[in-house]
């Protein structure tokens, strides 16, 4: 097994470069992690729900920030969750846990009544939505992020039949500077929305 990642800075946002990825798996890009997990808010002991893994670069961001709490992420893709572990291993972080499932079915798998949820937008979103508000802690926080209007729309919509408190959305769009040859310009990554909001 590598050496652990070393990382000595107590502000969130590990490289990107830091994480191992794989074809169709790239890590959500520093600056939207920074910024999801400030509209997240965990404490240093919340549970945490991370419905959609993928690299676990968010999830691996949460639950080095709060040792005596726990990330409970739930994956469907077998190469995803393969991706999950080594980067657990990569940083050997052990409060990270990850399930093989499906929401809204394989929530059952996750420990009951997290306080923070974060959920990347797919199919069947309302289902999902309306089972981890279910699961959430009376004044607990749930950040959405999606990347199309249509999954904006109907998480707003749906939290306003939930009555949801303080919904807040941002729109985000990381611009990072690159150089070819002799010229430098500022490269766009796919801009992603957010919605934060308190049960």
């Amino acid at each position: 097994m590598p050496n652990p990642f070393h990382w000595d800075f107590v502000t969130p946002g590990l490289p990107d470069s830091a994480f191992e990825d794989a074809p169709g798996f790239s890590p959500t890009p520093l600056e939207l992690r920074v910024m999801l997990l400030a509209h997240l808010r965990p404490r240093a002991d919340s549970l945490v729900w991370d419905v959609g893994g993928g690299t676990g670069a968010l999830a691996l961001e949460i639950a080095r920030l709060m040792p005596g709490g726990a990330v409970h992420t739930l994956e469907r893709d077998p190469e995803a969750i393969e991706l999950l572990e080594r980067n657990r291993q990569r940083f050997d972080i052990h409060n990270l846990h990850i399930h093989a499932g499906e929401a809204p079915e394989g929530l059952a798998l996750l420990p009951p009544n997290p306080d923070r949820v974060l959920l990347e937008v797919g199919r069947p979103l309302e289902d999902v939505l309306r089972a981890v508000w279910g699961a959430l802690q009376p004044s607990g926080r749930l950040v959405i992020s999606t990347v199309n209007l249509e999954g904006l729309v109907k998480a707003t919509d749906t939290l306003a039949q939930l009555d949801a408190h303080d919904v807040q959305v941002v729109q985000a769009t990381v611009h990072r500077m690159q150089r070819r040859g002799s010229q430098a310009k500022l490269a766009a990554a796919e801009p992603l929305f957010v919605i934060a909001a308190e049960r």
